[in-house]
């Protein structure tokens, strides 16, 4: 689960820097900020679908997040809706020195999500806590999706962390220059259905095939 929320924000950050749905503000020389409507993000969502998703070693067999809808973003909190299908699933426990194996099968899964994001400004972590807040049309459930949506719901609640110091760098090249540009993360907060990111931009230029230095030097 931690692997879904780490790849939508830093995807959506730095996919969004050169999308012209997205509004930049300069408030510095060294600081920008991007600010990130809901409509945007649910876009870019679209874009991702279907989407696999690793449920860890205990759950084999297939499992697609096939819709997020209804995204809202508030005082540091982002609701959404999802639909997450799931096929030939098996769950694994170990007991002692054997392990026993539960035939899921299919299920199909209607949830609604809050998650909380925290940024420590320190340590450059982003801080995730996914909190499951109904399993949708709970009547009309199976068993094998009551089992589903109970490991779920171990999952939420616990802040999972997201470095963002290990965002790879974009490189271009310019004539005979090789340009490449970090990025260090600021401030992340969310409000009033918009995602901000601070960052500042740390340009390096350097002659093709050699150390880069910093731009400046």
């Amino acid at each position: 689960m931690k692997r879904i929320y780490a790849i939508m924000f830093i995807n959506l950050a730095f996919v969004f820097l050169f999308n012209l749905n997205t509004f930049a503000q300069k408030e510095n020389a060294e600081h920008i900020s991007i600010i990130l409507p809901t409509e945007s993000i649910a876009k870019f969502v679209i874009r991702l679908l279907p989407y696999e998703i690793n449920m860890g070693e205990n759950i084999s067999g297939s499992f697609l997040i096939e819709s997020i809808d209804n995204i809202k973003i508030e005082d540091n909190k982002i609701s959404f809706s999802s639909s997450i299908y799931g096929k030939e699933i098996t769950y694994s426990v170990k007991m002692g020195q054997q392990t026993a194996s539960i035939e899921i099968g299919s299920v199909n899964l209607l949830n609604d999500w809050e998650s909380s994001i925290r940024f420590d400004v320190d340590k450059k972590v982003l801080y995730i806590k996914p909190h499951l807040k109904k399993p949708v049309d709970t009547k009309k459930e199976n068993y094998n999706e009551i089992l589903i949506n109970s490991i779920f719901i171990a999952f939420s609640d616990i802040e999972y962390p997201v470095d963002l110091q290990e965002i790879d760098p974009i490189t271009t090249e310019i004539m005979d220059k090789l340009l490449t540009v970090n990025f260090e993360i600021l401030n992340i907060y969310a409000a009033n259905n918009k995602m901000t990111i601070e960052f500042r931009p740390i340009p390096h230029i350097s002659d093709k095939n050699k150390i880069p230095v910093e731009n400046g030097n």
